[in-house]
């Protein structure tokens, strides 16, 4: 276990690119697992690195800290959050997805192609190809609000959101979603 302050957890934290290589996966995965006790190597990075956090930042932090999920990161309560860049990247993605919500709604009405400027400028592709997009610019996102904090718990925030960006990119079995997709779109037999 490494000790200290903030600072230093920040500078020996893995240096996180939005890349899927089996280099950038192991290198990822050894340096946050060397935190954790050897009686509990079989924890998650996430639940690594929450606990790793718990020792330098304040117990109200450590319970926003662990809140953070992609899931509800578009929550109301984290786009009112006191924290600038848990709100700013909470209105980003809640306005994300209603832009995408709103392009759903053209395409499945073939309205994609009317004059009109698309909300998002989404190259189409698979939904695969198309998530990594949207991943993407969620991590750019992030990459803006990281000017100007390189030690503090803005930064430790923007890490753990760029980690989950990565592990959810990194998660992804493009067989499996293949499977999911036929399955949510297969007929039943009347019809339905």
């Amino acid at each position: 276990m490494i000790t200290g302050n903030l600072e230093y957890m920040m500078s020996s934290l893995p240096y996180l690119s939005f890349q899927d290589t089996a280099e950038e996966r192991s290198k990822v995965f050894s340096i946050l697992k060397k935190y954790a006790n050897p009686s509990e190597l079989g924890k998650d990075i996430i639940t690594i690195l929450d606990e790793e956090a718990s020792k330098f930042i304040s117990a109200n932090a450590y319970r926003l800290f662990q809140q953070i999920d992609l899931a509800t990161i578009h929550a109301e309560a984290f786009q009112k959050s006191k924290n600038k860049i848990l709100g700013a990247f909470s209105k980003y993605v809640y306005s994300l997805k209603r832009d995408i919500e709103q392009l759903r709604i053209s395409r499945k009405n073939g309205l994609e192609s009317t004059t009109k400027k698309p909300s998002l400028p989404l190259v189409p592709g698979t939904p695969l190809e198309e998530e990594i997009q949207l991943l993407k610019w969620q991590w750019d996102k992030l990459e803006e609000l990281s000017i100007g904090h390189y030690a503090d718990f803005g930064a430790l925030v923007i890490y753990k959101l760029k980690l989950l960006l990565l592990l959810r990119w990194w998660g992804f079995d493009q067989e499996q979603g293949f499977a999911n997709f036929l399955n949510s779109t297969k007929k039943t037999e009347h019809g339905r």
